[in-house]
């Protein structure tokens, strides 16, 4: 029987009215589905994020007629997916000052999240991310900043993270500069109020580009609880397999959560090892937003007392609901969910 992990100490015993402050890229999500040969030709990675100009996001626009629209984002989705559990859940980013901004902020809200989301500067865009969803689930995402790379310091202080048991923030900020910076914010906060620092690894890219920096957050105690898939765990960690990733994740103050698609997931601290299955679906739909909403099942579920066993088990839950539909915004009641699992 493997050991018990116990959920971080939460400051001030999980009783601030913030459960979680997300940080992310405010992004808005359009979906559409599309075979492999389509993202090879629109010059995307499969399964992969890639960073395009506006022109090339106008010229994948133009393809489909049908676009699945959403306020998205990967932090977002986390925030979103937090407030289905029950939790209260705020989102800290930047817009454009145009319509999609507002109808992003409306949006976010609407789902149960307060959004502190700063319009950037004169003639700045809301961000666009458009997802091509393939006929296994496998998602492709093409995405152009715009002003979701501006993100202030006035909008991380208005947060409120010394008011949050956790902070949670996405790796995809170290690729730009301002929201490296406000990532930076944040964290400075965070340990100033004793407010618990997450991270997700983001997407393998982001590693490879920011790995020494990425390292200094975690080796330096910055961060308490850290996510990422296996591909990602490994190049941080610079190892071939999955076992010797573990062993290089066990570090005191350290809660690190591996995810494995099918295989589960692997909770690791400093001195014990939880597996997790993964919950079973009918069929795999849309693998868009899993890690976004695992990450808000375990947020959630250590933020309302579970230990890092229960809490990846709210996780896998929310994972599953979520790839069994097209999208990344939960279409059932994640709170009943878990309630009734």
């Amino acid at each position: 029987m493997p050991a018990a992990i116990p959920p971080p100490v939460l400051p001030d015993g999980g009783r601030r009215p913030l459960a979680v402050v997300c940080l992310g890229h405010a992004l808005v999500d359009r979906l559409a589905e599309a075979p492999p040969g389509v993202v090879s030709a629109a010059g995307l990675e499969l399964g992969a994020m890639t960073l395009v100009g506006a022109e090339a996001a106008r010229v994948i626009e133009q393809q489909w007629d049908h676009w699945q629209e959403v306020a998205g984002g990967s932090a977002a989705n986390t925030a979103a997916g937090v407030a289905s559990l029950g939790g209260s859940a705020a989102f800290v980013g930047s817009i454009g000052a145009d319509e999609a901004g507002r109808r992003y902020v409306a949006d976010l809200e609407a789902a149960g999240v307060r959004c502190v989301a700063h319009p950037a500067g004169e003639g700045s865009q809301t961000g666009l991310c458009h997802v091509l969803v393939g006929a296994d689930g496998t998602r492709s995402m093409a995405t152009s900043l715009g002003a979701a790379a501006e993100i202030s310091p006035a909008a991380v202080e208005e947060a409120g993270i010394g008011q949050a048991s956790v902070v949670y923030i996405e790796g995809y900020l170290l690729d730009a500069p301002p929201a490296a910076s406000a990532l930076s914010k944040a964290v400075e906060l965070a340990r100033g109020a004793g407010t618990l620092v997450s991270l997700s690894l983001s997407d393998p890219f982001v590693v490879e580009r920011h790995r020494d920096a990425i390292l200094g957050l975690v080796e330096g105690g910055e961060v308490d609880v850290l996510f990422g898939n296996e591909e990602e765990a490994r190049s941080l960690a610079g190892v071939a397999s999955l076992e010797e990733a573990v062993e290089a994740l066990r570090r005191p103050g350290l809660l690190a959560l591996v995810t494995r698609g099918a295989e589960g997931s692997v909770a690791v601290s400093a001195d014990a090892l939880v597996e997790t299955a993964a919950e079973p679906v009918s069929e795999v739909v849309d693998t868009t937003g899993a890690g976004d909403l695992f990450a808000a099942g375990v947020l959630y579920g250590l933020t309302s007392g579970r230990d890092a066993a229960a809490a990846a088990r709210v996780g896998s839950l929310a994972a599953s609901e979520i790839i069994g539909h097209f999208g990344a915004r939960p279409l059932a009641d994640l709170a009943e969910i878990v309630a009734g699992s």
